[in-house]
């Protein structure tokens, strides 16, 4: 007979809802069973829509919600460690969604409430699990060798208008928002699942739309960045420079370039990946899925695998340690406009 699903709890009315619940719901392996929103109105919404018992905007009712056995953390970044902490303590397995935390300090605490409640942790780091970064790890670790420089660039124009956008935490530094959690965690996760330890970063981060009106028509200053360029410098050698805007008039899909010792790999914007080894002619591989729901499930697989099977969570806490103190050396960075060495993990 096969287990019990695991009964789950999703936090978070945005992108918890666009696709933790929905892709949790279709999957044999778990139960959702509560939702969390930041408005009574909103929870309740979201719980009828998908048959939940509970729908509420109160932390901790949903944590105390009977025979509950796991929760996923998709609230602002700050109010993540929060949340994963008082879920662990309430003897519940935790899938934080990335950045773990709001800095280093606050993610080292979450990893530890995690360790003493002898509950699983994992981070959503779910863009590796995407077809087309997938195979291009895998290309990489085949062909490339020792990394002489990478490039990682983002090009999309949602929001390009001060319309194209409501105000929401996204947008406000202070909750952890900005195009750096949003995407720029997961080309960092990348390249050290690519080629390891960074030695130093350098960073500009930009804001081009100052101005958005929140849904109730207020406007509000932007503070979180929508435009970064960061450098980075692999420990034994190599570059990486990784860069996204978002307020571009034509968007254009991901262009990933890795330049190794032996051999390079590339990803085009119309997701087809080239590589191939030194004297060789370039192979192509016609284009690849980048569905995001299928790499969230992925990332859900490996979570009950955790559960269930005592399997190591994948993607794990210290690995979402590491790109976090990557991130903090990005903002140091970028604030004193220098070369910062991230804090060892």
């Amino acid at each position: 007979m096969s287990p019990e699903p695991i009964k789950i709890a999703v936090l978070g009315g945005g992108y918890g809802a666009k696709v933790p619940l929905p892709v949790l719901s279709d999957m044999k392996e778990f139960q959702p069973v509560a939702v969390w929103s930041r408005t009574p109105e909103r929870a309740r919404e979201l719980a009828d829509e998908h048959g939940l018992e509970l729908g509420t905007s109160d932390v901790d009712e949903l944590l105390a919600h009977p025979g509950l056995e796991a929760v996923h953390v998709a609230t602002p970044v700050a109010t993540h460690a929060e949340i994963a902490i008082a879920a662990a303590r309430a003897g519940l397995h935790v899938l934080v969604d990335k950045p773990v935390a709001i800095d280093l300090a606050e993610a080292r605490a979450v990893r530890d409430a995690i360790a003493q409640a002898g509950v699983v942790g994992a981070v959503n780091y779910g863009r590796r699990f995407q077809a087309t970064r997938e195979r291009l790890l895998q290309r990489v670790a085949e062909v490339a060798g020792a990394p002489r420089m990478a490039s990682i660039a983002l090009v999309f124009d949602d929001h390009a208008l001060p319309e194209s956008r409501p105000f929401t935490w996204v947008q406000d530094a202070r909750l952890g928002g900005g195009r750096l959690q949003g995407y720029g965690v997961h080309d960092l996760d990348l390249l050290l699942e690519a080629f390891g330890e960074v030695e130093s970063v350098a960073a500009a981060t930009e804001v081009g739309v100052s101005e958005r009106q929140a849904r109730d028509g207020t406007p509000h200053t932007v503070t979180a960045e929508d435009a970064y360029v960061i450098l980075l410098r692999f420990r034994g050698g190599g570059l990486a420079q990784v860069s996204l805007t978002a307020t571009a008039r034509h968007k254009r899909g991901d262009v990933i370039e890795i330049h190794g010792a032996e051999g390079t790999v590339r990803l085009d914007a119309d997701k087809r990946l080239h590589w191939g080894r030194a004297g060789d002619e370039l192979q192509v591989e016609e284009p690849l899925n980048a569905d995001s729901k299928q790499a969230y499930a992925q990332v859900a697989c490996n979570f009950h695998a955790a559960i269930r099977d005592g399997a190591a969570p994948d993607p794990g806490l210290e690995e979402g340690l590491r790109v976090q103190a990557l991130l903090d050396a990005i903002r140091r960075a970028d604030a004193e406009r220098r070369w910062v060495e991230p804090e060892p993990v």
